[in-house]
């Protein structure tokens, strides 16, 4: 067993991390959960009362065991929820970078491309078509994207 001593804001930032990271690897499965990241977020959960964040952790029974979960007032949270919008943006855009630049490489260089050069210079085109369009949603977001 591993003790850590937290400071009260070290372990609201915990908490916090806790939830964004089971958020992030849990949010998007349809019931094949990352059990493990469930058991650790219910676990530091399960200390927030004595913290002194009880309205952080609701609590149920389920098959005779207490279950302890981020409440809604936390989930709610306008801090986290910028954080998890920060994150949502820039992985969107990230994605998008590279999917348009896959895109561009195989217009221009045909299907096979990755298949007819090297892997670095592949990459090499890749990264300057990301780069293109990163400066792109870095300066205008989306606004400049259309659809056919």
């Amino acid at each position: 067993m591993i003790g850590l001593a937290l400071t009260p804001e070290q372990y609201k930032i915990l908490l916090r991390m806790v939830y964004i990271s089971n958020t992030v690897i849990n949010g998007h499965r349809d019931g094949d959960f990352a059990v493990e990241y469930d058991e650790l977020e219910q676990y530091v959960f399960s200390r927030a009362t004595d913290a002194g964040f009880p309205a952080a952790t609701a609590k149920h029974k389920m098959a005779g065991e207490e279950h302890h979960h981020p409440s809604r007032l936390f989930e709610n949270d306008p801090e986290i929820e910028t954080l998890l919008d920060q994150y949502d943006a820039h992985i969107m855009l990230e994605l998008l970078s590279e999917k348009l630049a896959e895109r561009d490489v195989e217009i221009e260089h045909g299907p096979d491309a990755k298949g007819k050069m090297t892997p670095a210079d592949y990459e090499k085109l890749l990264e300057v078509a990301a780069d293109k369009y990163s400066r792109e949603f870095i300066k205008n977001n989306i606004m400049n994207l259309f659809l056919k």
